[in-house]
Formats: C-alpha cells, sequence, structure tokens
C-alpha cells in the first residue's frame, strides 16, 4: 500500500512540474492568437472599398457638384489621367448653367454626349506632364468617384412602358441600380427580370431630373 501511494505521490509531483512549466507557453500562445484575431478585426473595421452602395440621395450629399454636362473634348495624353472638357447644361449643385468644368478620371466618356455627374472637386490643380500646347495647362479639376457609377450617361431610348411607340421612347439616364438606389417612385427599364449587368438600366429623364431638383431644393 505504501509503495502505490509513493508512485501517485510522484506522479503528482512530475505533473506539477510538467503544469509549471507549460503554463507560461499555453499563456503565450492564447495571447498570441487574441492579439492576432484582434488585429484582424481592426482591419476589417477600417477597410474602405470602392464601389459603395448610394441612395440618390446620399451620392447627392457626397457631391460637390451635380449638373448635365456635355463633354465637349478630352485628352488622354497629357495628364496622368484622362481629363475631360465639359459645358454645364443644367446645374442642380455647385456650379452655373454655362460653366466650363474639367473632370476624370476614367475612360469611355462620349465626345459630344451629355452626362449627369456627381463630381468630388480636387483640392489641387491636376498639371500636364508635359508643356505641350495641346493640353489644357493646369487646371482646376473634379473627379467623378465610386468607381465611375457616379457618372451618368443620357441618351433617347425606347425601352420605357407604354401602349404607344411614343410612349415608350423617351429619354433616359443609365443608372446602375446595383450600386446607386432608386427611390420606389421611379421605374428602372427594362424590368428587375431582365437582368443586365451591374443592373445598369434606364430611368426617364424627366423624372430623374426632377428628383435632382427635389434634392437641390428640398422646401419646394
Amino acid at each position: 500500500m505504501r509503495l502505490v501511494w509513493g508512485a501517485v505521490v510522484i506522479q503528482l509531483s512530475l505533473l506539477r512540474e510538467w503544469e509549471s512549466s507549460m503554463a507560461p507557453r499555453v499563456f503565450v500562445l492564447f495571447f498570441a492568437v487574441l492579439m492576432s484575431a484582434s488585429v484582424d478585426a481592426q482591419t476589417q473595421t477600417v477597410t474602405i472599398t470602392e464601389p459603395g452602395i448610394y441612395k440618390v440621395g446620399d451620392l447627392f450629399k457626397a457631391a460637390d457638384v451635380v449638373a448635365l454636362v456635355k463633354i465637349v473634348s478630352g485628352d488622354v495624353e497629357n495628364y496622368e489621367c484622362a481629363v475631360y472638357k465639359g459645358e454645364v447644361i443644367q446645374s442642380f449643385k455647385g456650379t452655373q448653367r454655362g460653366t466650363i468644368i474639367y473632370f476624370g478620371p476614367f475612360i469611355g466618356q462620349k465626345l459630344g454626349d451629355e452626362y449627369i455627374l456627381f463630381l468630388r472637386n480636387v483640392s489641387e490643380p491636376i498639371t500636364p506632364k508635359t508643356t505641350a500646347t495641346a493640353s489644357y495647362g493646369t487646371i482646376r479639376y473634379s473627379k467623378v468617384f465610386d468607381q465611375g457609377y457616379s457618372s451618368m450617361e443620357t441618351s433617347y431610348q425606347c425601352v420605357f412602358n407604354g401602349e404607344e411607340i411614343a410612349q415608350q421612347c423617351d429619354s433616359g439616364v443609365r443608372v446602375c441600380t446595383d450600386y446607386i438606389k432608386l427611390p420606389k417612385s421611379i421605374p428602372a427599364f427594362p424590368p428587375e427580370e431582365n437582368d443586365p449587368p451591374f443592373g445598369c438600366r434606364w430611368v426617364r429623364m424627366r423624372l430623374f431630373s426632377g428628383l435632382l431638383d427635389t434634392l437641390a431644393n428640398p422646401k419646394k
């Protein structure tokens, strides 16, 4: 009986020594895992990516300039990014009709066409890479944001609802509704069951410009 009890005492002693030596290591390992999880959580909370999803009203608030603009020329050679020159046809925010503005940076805008633009002003002027006389020179510049979805093409389209052809054809604005959310009162065409890439659909121009007028003058 004494031999058995002695063996138990020895085993308990060895167990205590093992726990004593392993406890700091276990604690360090647990602390490292905890810190790693904390860093991952912090990274996730501060990461901001585009494109974002905006309601039209929030997009309007986020922009410094909102206007219907006719593109009169463009320069993809003399600057670090594409720069377009446009004339303001109708202003909703931050500029006046007839003003010449410069904006970018995305390629693919059609010269001579009209776009509804939501722009953010860039604090520093943009300077050409060279002294070429073909450039616009050093200019104040505004930026299309939300990965280009704040630039909306306008065009005459025959995709709208109506019993007659005359009702189906109208001036429209192309809104990518996967990223720019419209009020329920403004329908977009084609309907949702016909799902184009990025949800880019057409909205009647008069309805969309009326919405922008309301956002610009909420007290009216």
